[in-house]
C-alpha cells in the first residue's frame, strides 16, 4: 500500500503538518505556496489529496492519483464550470472554519450601527462631547429584536447562536428545513448542531416573510448562479423600514444598486458590508460616504488561527478517507446551477 501524498499551495507551517503526521505517519508532503494554477500543476503529479486556494482552478489530468481537494475558502464559486469542477475529483470546502470570526464581525457591525459608534468615533476625533446630539443616540438594544439569517449553514448557525445569547428572536432559511442537523465541519462549541435554535426555520419560500419580520437581516448563502441577486430591489423593499442588512456572503448575492437606493432613500437603517459586486470596491461607489454603512475589505473570515483550523479540517477528512468513511464538506456540484 503506497503512502498518502498530500499537496498544498497554502502556507501551512511545520507545526501544522505535525498535526497531519499524527494521524498519517507515512504521509508524503508536497508544498509549493502560491495562488496561480501553474503552482499546482507543477507540483501535484503524484498527489492523492490537495489543499488549494478557492479560486485556484487547474487541470486535474496532471494528477492521475488525485481523489479530492480541500479549498481554503468556503466559497467555491470561482471554480464552477472549470476544469476541476468538470472532473470526477471531489471538492471539499472550508465551511465551518470561519464561524467564530465571521459571526463576531457580524455582531461588531450590528452593535456599531445600533450604538452609533461611527458617529461617536468621529466626535472623539474632533474632541467633541456629543452626548445630546441626535445622531449620537443609540437605536436601542438587541434584546427582543428579530434576527433573520438567510442561509443557515455553519456561519449562519453561529450568528444564530449569538443572536439567541442577545435575547433575539431568530428566523432562518435553508435549502431543506427538514434536514436540521449540521453535518459539516464544526469548531468546538460553535453553531447549532441540531438546528433547534430558530423560532422558525423555513425553506427558500420563507425568505419573503423573513425579510418582512426581521429587524436585522444577515446574508450567509454561498455564491452560485442561482443565488445571484437573491436579494433584489423587491426583496429590499419588503424589509422593515429602518432594518439593518449585513452581507458576509458574496457581493453578487445582493443587488448592490438596489441596496444603494434603499439606503439613500432611508428605507434601510444601515448596512454592514464585507463583500461587494466588484472588489476592491470602486472609489466612486456612494457606499464609501454613507454614514450608516460600515465597510470591511472582505476580511470577515480572517483570523490568526485560519491555517490551523483549515488543518483541523484536513486532518479530520484524512482520517475519514483512510478509514473509508464519507468526507465532511463535500460540495454538491449539482446545487451550483
Amino acid at each position: 500500500m503506497r503512502p498518502l501524498v498530500v499537496f498544498a499551495s497554502v502556507p501551512f507551517s511545520e507545526e501544522d503538518w505535525q498535526e497531519l503526521r499524527a494521524v498519517a505517519p507515512d504521509v508524503r508532503i508536497r508544498q509549493a505556496v502560491g495562488e496561480g494554477a501553474s503552482v499546482v500543476e507543477d507540483h501535484i503529479a503524484d498527489a492523492e489529496v490537495a489543499v488549494i486556494y478557492g479560486h485556484q482552478d487547474f487541470d486535474p489530468v496532471r494528477a492521475p492519483n488525485l481523489r479530492w481537494v480541500l479549498t481554503a475558502s468556503a466559497g467555491v464559486d470561482a471554480l464552477i464550470g472549470g476544469q476541476l469542477w468538470n472532473s470526477p475529483v471531489q471538492i471539499v470546502n472550508a465551511s465551518g472554519i470561519h464561524a467564530y470570526s465571521i459571526a463576531e464581525l457580524v455582531f461588531a457591525m450590528i452593535l456599531a450601527l445600533r450604538h452609533r459608534l461611527p458617529y461617536l468615533l468621529r466626535a472623539q476625533q474632533e474632541h467633541r462631547w456629543a452626548q445630546r446630539e441626535p445622531q449620537a443616540q443609540p437605536a436601542g438594544e438587541l434584546h427582543g429584536l428579530t434576527m433573520g439569517v438567510v442561509g443557515y449553514g455553519s456561519i449562519g448557525r453561529e450568528v444564530g447562536r449569538l443572536a439567541k445569547a442577545f435575547g433575539m428572536r431568530l428566523l432562518a432559511t435553508t435549502i431543506d428545513p427538514k434536514l436540521r442537523a449540521d453535518t459539516g465541519f464544526r469548531l468546538p462549541g460553535a453553531g447549532d448542531p441540531e438546528g433547534v435554535l430558530p423560532d422558525v426555520l423555513g425553506g427558500p419560500d420563507f425568505q419573503r416573510e423573513l425579510l418582512c419580520q426581521s429587524d436585522i437581516v444577515v446574508v450567509c448563502v454561498p455564491s452560485a448562479p442561482h443565488t445571484r441577486h437573491l436579494l433584489g430591489a423587491d426583496d429590499l423593499a419588503n424589509m422593515k423600514q429602518g432594518a439593518l442588512l449585513i452581507n458576509v456572503a458574496r457581493g453578487a448575492v445582493v443587488d448592490e444598486e438596489a441596496l444603494v437606493q434603499a439606503l439613500q432613500n432611508g428605507h434601510l437603517g444601515g448596512a454592514g458590508l464585507d463583500v461587494f459586486a466588484q472588489e476592491p470596491l470602486p472609489q466612486e461607489s456612494p457606499l464609501w460616504d454613507m454614514e450608516n454603512v460600515i465597510i470591511t475589505p472582505h476580511i470577515a473570515g480572517a483570523s490568526p488561527l485560519y491555517w490551523r483550523r483549515l488543518m483541523m479540517l484536513l486532518v479530520e477528512n484524512v482520517k475519514r478517507y483512510l478509514a473509508g468513511q464519507p468526507l465532511l464538506n463535500v460540495v454538491d456540484k449539482r446545487l451550483a446551477f
